[in-house]
């Protein structure tokens, strides 16, 4: 995972409900929902799909200024 935050247009695009953008965002921070995906040292597809919610949640719910 590169050290690279994400473009401030994907973000905005990603609140604004534009499903290429919130995919963008999701694949950014696949590889830390996976990890912390993880319960007793397992993967859990629950706690997966849970975080995703979560985050794809939290994009909708700040009031982001242009």
């Amino acid at each position: 995972m590169s050290n690279r935050l994400l473009p401030y247009d994907t973000i905005i695009e990603a609140h604004e409900g534009d499903p290429e953008a919130v995919k963008a965002v999701l694949d950014r921070y696949t590889g830390y929902i996976r990890y912390f995906s993880k319960m007793n040292g397992y993967y859990n597809s629950d706690m997966e799909d849970y975080i995703r919610t979560k985050l794809i949640e939290s994009l909708f719910k700040f009031r982001l200024d242009r």
